[in-house]
């Protein structure tokens, strides 16, 4: 923790410095797009100036999150310079900037603006544990944010109710109205209808999951920041928090424990970035007064928490008893997320499948995807969204199913995207279903995405973990009378080199490899360049594995990815008749793990409709539509999963 102490304020007072000079970089964690590219202005600040031709770059500019590294710097440093720095800047935005211009459109934004009452708000907090007198400034600030948030009260309709928009624009306003309604009465009626408007918000845009519902993990925790800002505001005016905004922070909190990755980051569903979720958990766990949510998060206060929890509150976490989970794998069904997991450890396997609705602009065409880490290192991964710019090709493409680790029927996409926000279709979603035991868990989804081609076609993706193996057994099942090509996309991290053995892939690790195997000799696969984003404004090239296979009528693909070398094989099926069952109605793979232990998985995509209901696979009669024989030294172990 130390060490992270001196990271931050190291990291804080470098962009500080900058700042001095009239230098802008965007490099919070939680900067919603951000930009390590330093802009310098020559003169006078620009505040409407768009430098690299992306207007993102101009909203974060006009959101001053930066100014609470300037009050952070100056009680770190009690160096004058960073107070003159704010000071400055403070006067040139609000003496310059006239929100009820055009010319100041992107300065403008109920989002912005909302936001701009939290950051003016926290610095003036953060400066003042020190003995400075800010009153001029001060009053300067809060004057000019009582002006900008009647448009907060008088800008409010249905796309700001549903949207993350709304939360920062209301949280805003009950951040000002709490810190400042004793001396300004009218916020007193600014915060009762904010208090209503964020609370009917709360109630539409939570999922009973916990999840966001617009399917983006860096928006969810923007959301779930605003929300934090305001319970620490009620705290440390000794106020009670409402209990509709401990609830939202709640179930905030918990999905992000749930889909958090072994190496504690995000995954970058949809419009996000990979960031550690750490601090937000640990927030959440002082305020909620949870040892569960503790253990997720940081066990000791963090340097992000620190300046909200405060020095003397520090205790309070410290004696808060961590609880241990009693469970690994999570479903969270509403939003269509799941976790598959052996443990909470670093070093553990992790698996997010995603079978959900697509969620607002800020969604992907992820439909059947998964990410893989394997013994706590990332192989397989969403690649990320780089830039909003429109029409820029790098966006039209990571929002795109091809930049997916999914299915893809005749090389059509089955969710289709008009520029940078816009859909004009999403697939719809069927058959989510799971089962989570000790040994392995079962996932299971699909979507209607291909039911426009003229030979129409149902996408399923079924997914088997055995635990005690570090084995996954991917199935993608295509139910259709026609003939079809379908191919599968594999998006690997840049670390990562595949290398092609026949029908093998390996995947040389760190501290593990991964080994991929598809059982059918006709999958044709190929390595293809891609790109890859962690962060906004930051790409890395990439390689893909895309599979291809021709098929007629209903086809299964067995794709087996394992942390250790095995044999896979096809093996037929029969009836009890001994009469041989076509690959079209179901298919059947072998696992050897050695020379005395074997599992056989198995797959089927019809009701059965023969007089012969039962199958034998390898001298076993096995009845159902998914399931696995285990095979260890003489004992024969069936598990039918679906029926």
């Amino acid at each position: 923790m130390e060490r992270l102490f001196k990271h931050m304020n190291k990291q804080i007072i470098e962009t500080c410095d900058l700042l001095c000079e009239n230098t802008f970089i965007f490099n919070h964690k939680w900067d919603m797009e951000v930009c390590k590219t330093p802009y310098t202005f020559p003169k006078e600040i620009i505040w409407n100036c768009i430098p690299f031709g992306d207007p993102e770059w101009t909203f974060m500019l006009n959101r001053h999150k930066y100014w609470i590294y300037l009050a952070k710097a100056y009680i770190l440093t009690s160096n004058k310079k960073y107070l003159d720095t704010f000071c400055y800047q403070v006067n040139s935005w609000i003496d310059n900037v006239d929100i009820s211009k055009d010319a100041f459109k992107d300065c403008s934004r109920t989002i912005e603006i909302g936001i701009r009452c939290l950051n003016w708000i926290k610095s003036l907090h953060i400066f003042k544990q020190s003995s400075l007198d800010l009153k001029n400034i001060e009053t300067k600030m809060v004057n000019s944010l009582i002006s900008q948030s009647k448009m907060l009260i008088d800008i409010y309709d249905d796309f700001r109710t549903l949207s993350n928009w709304g939360v920062m624009q209301n949280c805003g306003l009950i951040s000002l109205a709490l810190n400042y309604k004793e001396s300004y009465p009218i916020l007193n009626g600014y915060l009762t209808i904010a208090l209503k408007r964020l609370e009917h918000q709360c109630i539409i845009q939570i999922l009973s999951d916990g999840i966001h519902w617009e399917q983006s993990p860096m928006y969810q925790n923007e959301v779930l920041n605003c929300l934090l800002d305001i319970a620490f505001d009620y705290k440390h005016l000794n106020l009670d928090i409402p209990e509709f905004i401990l609830n939202s922070i709640k179930k905030l909190a918990y999905s992000n424990a749930y889909m958090k990755k072994p190496n504690h980051y995000q995954p970058m569903q949809g419009d996000s970035d990979s960031t550690d979720l750490r601090d937000i958990i640990t927030r959440s766990a002082y305020i909620l007064k949870d040892g569960l949510l503790k253990y997720f998060g940081y066990h000791h206060v963090d340097p992000e928490s620190l300046w909200d929890i405060k020095n003397e509150n520090i205790l309070e976490y410290e004696q808060l008893e961590i609880i241990q989970p009693n469970f690994t794998s999570v479903a969270l069904k509403e939003s269509g997320n799941f976790y598959l997991r052996d443990s909470f450890k670093e070093d553990s396997n992790y698996l997010w499948f995603r079978c959900g609705a697509i969620g607002s602009g800020h969604g992907h065409g992820e439909h059947l995807h998964f990410d893989l880490v394997c013994r706590g290192e990332n192989f397989i991964s969403d690649p990320g969204r780089f830039t909003y710019v429109e029409n820029d090709p790098d966006r039209n493409f990571l929002k795109s199913c091809f930049a997916h680790n999914t299915t893809i029927v005749d090389n059509k996409p089955f969710s289709e995207f008009n520029g940078a926000w816009g859909i004009i279709k999403s697939a719809l979603t069927t058959n989510s279903y799971h089962i989570f035991k000790k040994e392995f868990d079962f996932v299971e989804g699909g979507h209607l995405g291909y039911m426009f081609l003229p030979s129409p076609v149902i996408a399923n993706r079924k997914i088997l973990y055995f635990k005690t193996h570090n084995i996954w057994v991917i199935i993608d099942e295509f139910i259709t009378e026609g003939s079809h090509n379908y191919s599968q996309i594999f998006n690997f991290e840049p670390n990562k080199t595949p290398e092609i053995i026949n029908q093998k892939t390996f995947i040389k690790g760190n501290s593990t490899d991964l080994f991929m195997y598809w059982t059918n000799e006709n999958v044709k696969l190929n390595i293809k360049k891609s790109i890859f984003s962690t962060e906004y404004n930051t790409k890395s090239d990439n390689y893909q594995i895309v599979s291809s296979l021709q098929g007629n009528g209903n086809k299964t693909i067995f794709t087996v990815l394992s942390c250790n070398e095995v044999k896979v094989e096809n093996i037929p099926i029969f009836r009890g008749n001994k009469s041989h069952v076509p690959s079209t109605e179901a298919n059947a793979i072998k696992i050897l793990l050695d020379l005395h232990n074997s599992i056989i998985v198995f797959n089927g995509m019809i009701d059965i409709n023969n007089q012969k209901k039962s199958y034998l696979i390898e001298d076993t009669i096995f009845y159902g539509k998914t399931g696995f024989i285990k095979k260890q030294d003489n004992e024969i172990k069936i598990e039918v999963i679906k029926y």
